[in-house]
């Protein structure tokens, strides 16, 4: 891994995206698939090729590769130019996988993820420390328990900044992160019937570092510290597909972070990213170009 570079550590897997010609059907019913493809997916993959279109030098690190995943991945990630170099085939292991159902206003996920998170094995690698060390910055997946947490704490050790995502306000990787990214699913799934501003002013209390709260095309909501909570209203588009806009955002933070950027600055960037990966589906196979996304934010004074 060379120096300078961002370590992304997190969810990897092989997705099998069906794009479907109208709406998701209800129990029992009917719809047609217009286009499938296979390519990588979850959250560490897709920031990693986003950032690496993007120009930055990425290194992947994570989740195991398994007997039917491992060939596809690594020859997709490698040809995007992603450094692989940490992913491991497990033998024996099938691999971490999902099948999408996209209608472009929803997607609706399958897979295997409870039995792999909290089967008792552990299909996922321990964090790099020397990788963490070196790197400028680390986009860090909290769903590994305790592999997920030593990350942040090796982050914090060597004075690495990192930007995680969906993490309650009461772990270390919320806590000691640059920047934070919570979703809606996450925030009413983990903090029912509590307020937004509420939640976030709480999160503000104990985290040192920006948090973001994200709602699809509602307003993002913002703050670091003790400081105002401010709104950006994302970018109004023709939205062919919603899968991977959050991993998408994430990255665009993680680009800002290592620009040295404002708090503004950062959230109109990642919202104007994400924005770009709505316009095509899927995002993943064709990420967003700096020009684009740059292009994007100039359409706009705020």
């Amino acid at each position: 891994m060379a120096d300078g570079s961002v370590y992304v550590y997190g969810m990897t897997l092989l997705s099998t995206i069906h794009q479907l010609k109208a709406k998701f059907p209800s129990a029992d019913g009917y719809q047609e698939i217009q286009n499938t493809f296979v390519i990588p997916g979850g959250e560490a993959a897709n920031c990693a090729i986003v950032l690496k279109n993007l120009d930055i030098p990425v290194t992947l690190d994570g989740c195991f590769l398994g007997d039917s995943t491992a060939e596809p991945l690594l020859a997709y990630l490698q040809n995007r130019g992603v450094d692989c170099s940490l992913l491991h085939h497990h033998p024996g292991f099938p691999g971490w996988r999902d099948i999408v159902f996209c209608d472009g206003h929803t997607r609706t996920v399958f897979g295997w993820f409870v039995d792999y998170l909290f089967g008792g094995r552990k299909f996922w690698n321990k964090p790099d420390e020397s990788a963490v060390k070196s790197a400028k910055c680390v986009a860090l997946d909290p769903f590994f328990g305790s592999e997920s947490e030593e990350a942040a704490r090796l982050c914090q050790k060597h004075h690495t900044n990192y930007v995680t995502i969906d993490s309650r306000f009461d772990t270390v990787i919320a806590q000691g992160a640059k920047a934070i990214v919570c979703s809606q699913e996450f925030l009413d799934r983990e903090y029912p019937g509590i307020e937004y501003q509420t939640l976030l002013k709480q999160y503000q209390s104990v985290c040192s570092g920006l948090v973001i709260f994200t709602f699809g095309d509602k307003p993002v909501l913002y703050g670091f510290s003790q400081t105002a909570i401010r709104t950006f209203q994302p970018y109004k588009i023709t939205v062919a597909d919603t899968l991977g806009a959050g991993d998408t955002f994430r990255a665009g933070i993680v680009y800002g972070v290592l620009k040295g950027w404002s708090d503004a600055e950062i959230v109109r960037f990642a919202s104007a990213a994400a924005a770009v990966s709505c316009l095509r589906f899927p995002s993943v196979y064709e990420p967003p170009t700096l020009a684009e996304i740059t292009e994007l934010v100039n359409s706009r004074s705020d």
